[in-house]
């Protein structure tokens, strides 16, 4: 019995820690982002500050990907800013100023997608380098 709870609990803690994936993105400054495939969130760092973030992300999502930006509340240095996309997917990329002059952005597509989260990132990104 106590071999099948020690084997149950491993499987458990292998299953939770297998869920975050590391991937390489466009930043130059931060060129690793991570994906937790629970959640369905991508976080990368990007060098600039949140002002700049912000006009890049809103023309990342109309003008690049042309998706539909529904709203965005402002923080203390931070944003999160709502948008639509086909079939009505939500997305929400919340950005939030960190020390260093750096901006890390959290990206939620629909209940996950990695490869689309990845795609906004690198658009934000392109854009940032415009603002330095």
């Amino acid at each position: 019995m106590k071999k099948l709870v020690y084997l149950s609990v491993t499987a458990a803690a292998i299953f939770l820690t297998a869920c975050t994936t590391n991937v390489t993105v466009d930043s130059p400054s931060c060129p690793m982002a991570t994906y937790d495939d629970i959640s369905g969130n991508f976080v990368g760092k990007l060098e600039g500050n949140i002002n700049s973030a912000f006009k890049a992300t809103n023309i990342a999502l109309e003008r690049d990907l042309k998706y539909f930006r529904v709203g965005q509340i402002p923080g203390d240095n931070s944003w999160l800013i709502y948008a639509r996309a086909e079939l009505d997917i939500k997305i929400v990329v919340s950005l939030e100023q960190l020390p260093n002059d750096m901006v890390e952005v959290d990206i939620s597509y629909g209940s996950g997608n990695l490869m689309k989260s990845q795609q906004i990132f690198n658009a934000i990104a392109k854009n940032m380098s415009y603002y330095r």
